[in-house]
């Protein structure tokens, strides 16, 4: 089977990569189609490198990077030009997410021709403005709920089918307009060996570099953005510093420009509230924390908490997108809704040994079920 997906932005996304991958070595033949910028940084950036060592058709489209937004606009000829190609010379084209610039082209060439409907997929990891509703910039939540009614709601009826990451997703889609009875629900997956068998060399170097020693370290992973809550990890590590706890914080990802949360961190602690930049060795950063901290105010499935319960790392993170679907309140980690003491939740966990050791044993044990094994499965069922 000839399958193509339509990656929205510069930086792969994690599910399409290993989807790709785990297809391509099965012998499907498998096309990746992205905007590529110079100026949108994808070093560090783990499924760009996943897809660039494969036998994946890869196809970048030059384009434009709008930073404010994250947002590549492809050049429009060359973009008609491949998605003519990609409708042409695959049996299903998988389209991921609906309000970026590819991906409105994509479906609304399809939406000239009933073969090409018939081939389309379109997945979406949350509705903005709907699942996700940031408080800034002011004008972003209005924008979108105006563009989903006047515009995205006619694109979702496009494809054959559509999917999303979770059950938590389904009263989002609703209200947002989907038609529910095309719309399946088909997680992300994730590699367990990779998370479960860290590099012990890697380990250690890690201890080395950062000066780690008995402390119980606290870890974020993801892009250092508002939607993340930055500020909320510096203040809890604060605030547990000022008690005098021997906590260290590691803080890993890109800022995708000048890391203005740096300057949150008193001058006394910038060796104790530590950003790492972006980086590889997440399994091992992931096998040095005493809990994941994900203070986040949108997510999908959060891929970052996936790891975490590979890991057997005890997880405190919001209420949120479709982690409900990964972590229950107090039985594999701490669910907090937003707003709520992301603190106490924090020293909770670092404080009770057996408590820890409850969150770690329930959540390896449910990520069986995210495993890609299984879910690729899915995925395979559905092209065909």
């Amino acid at each position: 089977m000839k399958i193509a997906y339509l990656n929205p932005t510069n930086n792969i996304r994690r599910p399409i990569a290993e989807l790709a991958q785990i297809l391509a070595q099965k012998g499907e033949q498998i096309t990746i189609v992205y905007p590529e910028s110079s100026a949108c940084p994808t070093k560090n950036w783990v499924a760009n490198e996943v897809i660039q060592n494969s036998p994946i058709q890869k196809v970048p489209i030059k384009s434009r990077y709008f930073a404010p937004l994250r947002y590549n606009f492809p050049q429009l000829l060359q973009t008609l030009r491949e998605i003519k190609k990609v409708y042409q010379n695959n049996d299903k084209v998988h389209i991921w997410e609906y309000y970026y610039p590819l991906s409105i082209l994509a479906l609304l060439y399809a939406s000239l021709n009933k073969k090409r409907r018939d081939q389309t997929i379109l997945t979406t990891d949350g509705f903005v403005g709907y699942s996700y509703q940031p408080k800034e910039p002011k004008w972003l939540v209005p924008l979108f709920k105006t563009y989903t009614q006047l515009f995205a709601r006619f694109l979702f009826k496009i494809p054959q089918t559509m999917t999303t990451y979770g059950e938590s997703m389904l009263p989002f889609a609703k209200k947002a307009g989907v038609p529910l009875h095309k719309l399946k629900v088909i997680s992300t997956g994730i590699h367990l060996e990779k998370f479960q068998k860290p590099n012990e060399e890697k380990i250690r170097k890690l201890k080395e570099e950062f000066n780690l020693k008995d402390e119980k370290i606290i870890l974020f992973v993801g892009m250092l953005t508002e939607r993340k809550g930055v500020d909320k990890v510096i203040d809890v590590s604060i605030k547990l510093l000022e008690e005098r706890l021997k906590v260290k914080t590691l803080l890993v990802g890109d800022a995708h420009g000048e890391n203005k949360y740096a300057q949150l961190v008193p001058e006394k602690y910038k060796d104790k509230i530590i950003f790492t930049g972006g980086r590889k060795e997440i399994p091992e950063f992931m096998h040095l924390a005493e809990v994941l901290l994900l203070p986040s105010e949108g997510e999908g499935l959060p891929g970052a908490v996936m790891e975490a319960m590979a890991s057997g790392l005890p997880v405190v993170a919001t209420k949120e997108g479709c982690t409900p679907d990964l972590i229950e309140d107090e039985k594999e980690g701490l669910l907090l809704e937003i707003g709520m003491n992301y603190y106490n939740a924090v020293k909770k966990i670092i404080s009770n040994p057996k408590l820890s050791q409850e969150f770690s044993e329930k959540s390896q044990q449910k990520i069986k079920r995210f495993e890609w094994e299984m879910v690729s499965k899915k995925y395979e069922e559905l092209y065909r």
